[in-house]
């Protein structure tokens, strides 16, 4: 399915990336710098606390669905944020817990107010998850074959420029599945590199690849630990840290 709009929320790790590369027509540079500001005055304005944003909750519904899949619910981080999903988040965590790193700062406080961050602060942790993404996604591709979720229709002008919050949203709802994406595939991806090639957790590795939305022809037929090792060097754990912090655990869950 090919979508016309970015207010269509991605399903997937895959359409998730296409999502962000799709942010790119037109001028790139104003777009993620706008998409930025739109996520400062969201996150910036909701305190610790629990709060529903029936819009935010239909994307969450989908990253739920996301992590639930039989490839990647088991990790324990996976089962850790599935539990989010439930029950809201404990947001007054013991001494033990922020000692031992059992938790993130931003469960439990708002980390846009905290760090002082500011909108070009924001919009540049999105330019370099959007850089990473899109690296990984260069390597692994067959162009011949490859079909982006989004239209050349599905523009930051004609989506987002009315109403950049409503995009905002979007990134925000799918950042935990963006998240555990590419941390499941660094980790499958660190672990088969050490086992030789056709191992079960080579095998493991495909699976994981699938089940976040690369599959053939699309998606290179040779892609190993080596190949995706190269393809995730970008998606480093600077990325992982913005798109935990983008999903407002402090806020949202």
């Amino acid at each position: 399915m090919i979508f016309d709009t970015l207010k269509e929320a991605p399903r997937n790790l895959k359409e998730g990336i296409d999502w962000l590369i799709a942010l790119k027509e037109g001028d790139a540079v104003e777009n993620v710098v706008a998409l930025g500001a739109a996520l400062h005055r969201l996150l910036s304005r909701y305190p610790v606390g629990f709060t529903v944003l029936p819009a935010l909750e239909n994307v969450k519904r989908i990253s739920q669905k996301f992590l639930e899949q039989p490839e990647l619910k088991d990790q324990p981080f996976v089962s850790k944020l599935l539990g989010r999903f439930k029950a809201p988040l404990n947001k007054k965590p013991g001494v033990l817990a922020k000692y031992f790193g059992n938790i993130m700062e931003s469960d439990y406080q708002n980390v846009i107010q905290t760090r002082r961050a500011k909108p070009e602060v924001v919009a540049a942790n999105v330019a370099q998850v959007l850089y990473g993404t899109e690296k990984f996604l260069e390597d692994i591709k067959d162009p011949k074959w490859y079909n982006p979720t989004y239209s050349g229709r599905a523009t930051w002008d004609a989506s987002c420029a009315k109403d950049p919050e409503a995009c905002a949203v979007i990134l925000v709802g799918i950042a935990p599945m963006l998240y555990t994406g590419l941390r499941s595939l660094k980790d499958a991806t660190e672990i088969a590199n050490k086992k030789k090639p056709k191992s079960k957790e080579e095998k493991h590795l495909g699976e994981i690849l699938k089940a976040v939305g690369y599959k053939e022809p699309e998606c290179q037929g040779d892609v190993s630990s080596v190949n995706l090792l190269k393809a995730l060097s970008a998606v480093d754990e600077q990325v992982l840290a913005v798109l935990y912090d983008l999903a407002g655990y402090w806020a949202f869950y």
